[in-house]
């Protein structure tokens, strides 16, 4: 008897590549990557519906049929390479522009939330476990979360909706997987900065503070661990006439979470509690060069212009311990900047091409 092993899992998104329109699918062999060192739940959560609540003349349903097809997915990665992050946060966000070196093998990628109003990316992908391979079209970026504690490296979760589209024929190759480096914490530059001196760079520099016009707090030293999420809220439009399957995806209204725990040094923070003052924040991973003689550098920038202490960041620990505290926060939207900003480098020249 022949088995099938757990490890024989292969997972590819069309990552370069958005559908033309909603549910169409995407040629993979082209516009696709194979995802690397992941782990992932797909939910086929499928609507079936039988006639036990209707009088049948018999004790049980005598009839069942599947009204609705479903999928949805949770991806993580735990040591999340450039091309992970950018693919799947520019699918989840919605808006990214591509910038290149030169004329270098090397780009950076901005990726900021839609406008009210617009339509989020759709992506095909293809599951491989047990030996049953799955293709799924009209998939949509749900959430994506990014965290990192000291002396680890940066991780990523997402959560992933499809129409329910799905075709247990496929047979299409995998694709390669794209060649990175994990992005590591001890590499990660934190910057804070408070009240007017609050400043976006429009031109984002590598290594270097992009929250100030003049000098902010650099936090690294003092940082334990963070969180930062954005969460869509979709919902799925079935409509009349779907043969089944979503019609659409819809974002409701998005939610935006940071929370980070530092070591606890003075009342300084305390008192941008008590204040309510404006705060932004900066994380900044900066790796190994993309392209020799270029000026990009593998890696990624996260930034939150504008946000408030929600909760008194208190000192907590025994006397033993290193006293740290907790930063609970409410991320707000400055009227000029995106409420998140997530700036990546790799060399991948393209993502949800039309």
């Amino acid at each position: 008897m022949i088995t099938e092993k757990g490890f024989d899992e292969k997972f590819m998104l069309s990552l370069f590549k958005k559908e033309a329109t909603y549910d169409a699918g995407v040629a993979m062999a082209a516009n696709s990557c194979s995802m690397p060192s992941f782990e992932l739940e797909v939910d086929e959560d499928d609507k079936v519906e039988d006639n036990r609540d209707t009088v049948t003349g018999t004790e049980q349903a005598t009839e069942q049929e599947l009204i609705e097809k479903a999928f949805k997915a949770s991806y993580k990665e735990p040591r999340v390479k450039p091309n992970s992050l950018i693919g799947i946060a520019a699918l989840v966000l919605g808006n990214h522009v591509t910038t290149q070196d030169g004329v270098l093998t090397a780009y950076k990628h901005k990726i900021t939330p839609l406008a009210v109003g617009s339509e989020l990316p759709s992506i095909a992908g293809v599951h491989k476990k047990g030996g049953v391979q799955t293709a799924y079209k009209g998939i949509k970026g749900s959430s994506i979360k990014l965290s990192g504690e000291q002396g680890g490296l940066l991780a990523m979760e997402a959560e992933l909706m499809g129409s329910g589209s799905r075709d247990r024929t496929n047979v299409e190759a995998f694709t390669a997987k794209v060649v990175e480096s994990w992005m590591k914490i001890s590499n990660c530059s934190v910057f804070l900065e408070s009240g007017a001196d609050i400043s976006v760079a429009a031109t984002l520099t590598q290594g270097a503070q992009n929250i100030s016009g003049t000098a902010p707090e650099n936090i690294g030293s003092r940082m334990r661990n963070f969180e930062v999420g954005y969460n869509n809220n979709p919902e799925g439009q079935p409509g009349f006439g779907g043969a089944g399957v979503l019609q659409d995806i819809d974002k409701v209204r998005a939610a935006i979470e940071l929370k980070f725990q530092m070591l606890f040094k003075d009342k300084t923070e305390m008192d941008y509690f008590n204040d309510q003052t404006d705060l932004a924040i900066e994380f900044d991973l900066k790796g190994g060069i993309v392209a020799d003689t270029g000026t990009m550098y593998y890696g990624a920038q996260i930034i939150i212009p504008k946000f408030r202490l929600k909760k008194n960041p208190k000192q907590s620990g025994g006397p033993n311990d290193t006293l740290v505290a907790d930063y609970e926060c409410t991320v707000l939207d400055d009227g000029t900047n995106a409420p998140i900003i997530i700036e990546g480098y790799n060399a991948v020249p393209a993502y949800l091409a039309a």
